[in-house]
């Protein structure tokens, strides 16, 4: 019927704003994740090249201010580790950026979880809708007993009316 044709469309007007709903934080976590992403890459880059400045000065000083052997050995050590530590720093930064770029857009427990409750709330409309169907229904049914009572006790009115 049109009503309930009407009943579906509005139905499925609500479903429409839910999942419309539903991406406006996605939308915002995302933007907000972005610009925290690019905030941390500046003041990684503001703070370290200053950093790495200061500690190649510090290493032509200590060049200059130490006789040759000593110097070499510092150096070679400073290199080894230096080698060692960038090589690990490389191994870390690099697993980060792999597993980054391996994710997928979303986590799938998340779509799996906006998937169920998307679920639940059709079929907790679903229900609804039959409830409401069938109290309408039962409504409708009492009215008409109300109706079939008052229609007798009216009649009864009327007869005790006449015989009077």
């Amino acid at each position: 019927s049109a009503r309930d044709d009407l009943e579906r469309r509005v139905h499925d007007l609500r479903l429409t704003r839910q999942v419309a709903m539903q991406s406006l934080p996605s939308i915002r976590l995302v933007q907000e994740n972005d610009k925290t992403l690019v905030n941390k890459i500046n003041s990684t880059l503001i703070n370290t090249v200053p950093l790495w400045k200061n500690q190649l000065a510090q290493a032509v000083t200590i060049f200059r201010m130490s006789d040759a052997a000593d110097t070499v050995k510092k150096a070679t050590d400073l290199t080894n580790e230096l080698l060692e530590s960038n090589a690990e720093n490389l191994r870390t930064a690099n697993a980060q950026v792999r597993q980054q770029m391996e994710r997928g857009v979303f986590d799938i427990e998340s779509v799996r979880k906006a998937n169920n409750s998307l679920i639940e709330t059709i079929n907790d409309s679903l229900r609804i809708a039959e409830e409401g169907k069938a109290k309408r229904a039962k409504a409708e049914q009492e009215v008409k007993t109300m109706e079939s009572e008052l229609r007798q006790a009216l009649i009864a009115a009327k007869a005790r009316k006449g015989e009077a």
